[in-house]
């Protein structure tokens, strides 16, 4: 779930850039004359926003980039939707939603979500949730993003309170 961040610290470490692709289902084709192509893993990034409220602190967390796969996008519109994707990669999310305590043994649970309508395009990009957790500790957040093509994308971020 974490690879983004786990790519940046070999990247910082060894120097290399790396490029994170999917493995398409068609490679396991029996019949495949011809490589399938292979599309780069979306891009999220996702921080903690802590507010302190007298005696509590409440938690916000804020997407700070998101650039998705473009996996299911047709050849010929890729060019234009790649260069829209950079400059404004927000547009193309269509649902996002955070678990505040999440833990790897258990299911993924909506303690805040967000998302586009036909008639309401808009979509926040900082929570308001405004979550308080029951003790000061380290907590991890989970934050699923579900873009405009289907593809979900998700990733964890520390919380320190």
């Amino acid at each position: 779930m974490d690879i983004r961040q786990v790519t940046a610290a070999v990247e910082a470490e060894t120097g290399v850039k790396l490029r994170l692709a999917r493995i398409p289902r068609e490679i396991m084709e029996k019949n495949r004359t011809e490589v399938p192509p292979f599309f780069e893993v979306a891009v999220l990034e996702a921080s903690a926003v802590i507010r302190k409220e007298g005696s509590k602190r409440e938690v916000d967390i804020k997407l700070e980039n998101f650039l998705p796969s473009l996996s299911e996008v047709p050849s010929k519109e890729l060019e234009a939707l790649q260069e829209r994707a950079v400059e404004s990669g927000f547009d193309f999310i269509d649902f996002w939603a955070i678990d505040f305590d999440w833990k790897p043994s258990r299911p993924f649970n909506h303690h805040w979500q967000d998302f586009r309508t036909r008639k309401d395009r808009a979509l926040k990009t900082v929570s308001d949730a405004k979550h308080v957790y029951p003790k000061a500790g380290t907590y991890t957040a989970c934050v699923k993003v579900v873009d405009v093509f289907g593809c979900d994308t998700s990733i964890t971020v520390e919380v320190t309170v």
